[in-house]
């Protein structure tokens, strides 16, 4: 069996908030007529540029023609050569890589009448926890737009979730008391994410006066990105575990060596698919750190991805953060991904267990263009609207 072609499409999606998000969707040909289906997720964050998707469309064709898919670990490294790493949370090579990689295993699987998670070494689990998040307020005025989202979730049967903090600390300190004298002990906190945006003594400060109104069991990036000596001095005053995004293997040995964290944020359209992601979580298992499985809030196609790595890995030991499917108005496949009192359920059926549907994904064609938003902070911080 050779590879034949690579097809991409683009594609758009609202989310419920409003906000218009962009994804290519990737499909793999092969002269045997087997077809695997990957996503690159969530174009729409800086850096404002795009792809020409006819360009990049031929040259991954070139690259990979006439290869046989059942050698993952080769066409990786050619992967590598034509888009290495970047090591930047929004990486366009790393997004690359992950579209392929998924549908290069949906493919693969496949062929053996087999999920994905079993060609990743077996299963160890039917579903992880997850949370949903609670998007960054700028001012005051969206405090009741988000509790209007935690009733969503509730109702939904999520009792736990993620707040973005940071940018008005009034607001942070009246959503979490409303939310306190809604739900009382009902509704948890997964944890408080900075995002990067503050310097590691004006995250604790924040997080320090969060804590009069509420609690959480982990704090995310609370120091810009790449800097290891904010995250260490921010873990060595806190009184709660600290998490953050691994953007490449190398960085993730930066972490655990340097002693900045206690939980490895793990993702596949951070470090290029499914197999860079298993050689990160067995350096958190040889470090005895965390993992937990974040994300950018994918598609299904990316979102069936991420249960099945879950469903493989020992190492996974927190909370997910993987519930784009049920922020987004639209999606790609006919039959997705299922969520089940506050868990994603991994997709049963070959490959990645979802049907893709050619009659949406004409539907949602749109070309990748930049975005039209004017407002710096918006594009920095899809999470602001």
């Amino acid at each position: 069996m050779k590879i034949s072609r690579v097809k991409l499409y683009p594609v758009a999606t609202r989310r419920r908030s409003g906000i218009r998000n962009q994804h290519i969707i990737v499909r793999i040909d092969t002269d045997k007529e087997w077809t695997g289906w990957g996503e690159m997720s969530d174009l729409s964050h800086l850096p404002a540029w795009h792809f020409h998707t006819g360009s990049l469309e031929q040259t991954l064709t070139e690259a990979l023609a006439g290869q046989d898919p059942r050698n993952l670990a080769r066409l990786e490294g050619f992967l590598l050569d034509l888009f290495p790493v970047e090591t930047y949370l929004y990486s366009r090579s790393a997004s690359v890589r992950q579209g392929v990689d998924i549908a290069l295993h949906d493919l693969v699987a496949k062929t053996n009448s087999q999920s994905i998670h079993n060609l990743l070494g077996g299963r160890v689990r039917d579903a992880m926890d997850v949370c949903l998040p609670i998007f960054r307020m700028q001012t005051t005025v969206q405090v009741q737009d988000r509790l209007e989202d935690l009733a969503w979730a509730y109702e939904l049967g999520f009792r736990l979730v993620r707040i973005y903090v940071g940018a008005c600390p009034e607001a942070d300190q009246m959503l979490l008391k409303a939310m306190a004298e809604t739900y009382g002990n009902e509704m948890r906190v997964k944890s408080w994410d900075f995002s990067g945006g503050l310097h590691w003594q004006s995250a604790l400060a924040a997080s320090e006066a969060l804590s009069e109104y509420g609690t959480c069991q982990l704090i995310e990036s609370p120091a810009p990105a790449l800097d290891l000596d904010g995250l260490r001095e921010f873990r060595n005053h806190s009184r709660l575990p600290v998490s953050e995004h691994v953007l490449s293997q190398h960085h993730a040995w930066q972490l655990l060596h340097g002693g900045c964290v206690d939980i490895l944020n793990v993702s596949p359209f951070v470090l290029g698919g499914l197999r860079p992601c298993q050689r990160v979580m067995a350096l958190a298992e040889s470090a005895h750190a965390g993992v937990l499985l974040g994300t950018t809030q994918e598609l299904a196609v990316g979102t069936a991805a991420i249960a099945h790595l879950a469903a493989s890995a020992q190492a996974v030991n927190w909370p997910g953060d993987s519930t784009g499917p049920l922020l987004y108005e639209d999606d790609v496949v006919d039959d997705g991904v299922t969520y089940q009192g506050g868990t994603l359920v991994v997709p049963d059926g070959p490959g990645l267990g979802v049907t893709v549907s050619e009659s949406r994904l004409k539907t949602l064609a749109a070309p990748l263009e930049p975005d039209s938003a004017t407002n710096i902070i918006a594009l920095r911080d899809r999470t602001a609207a």
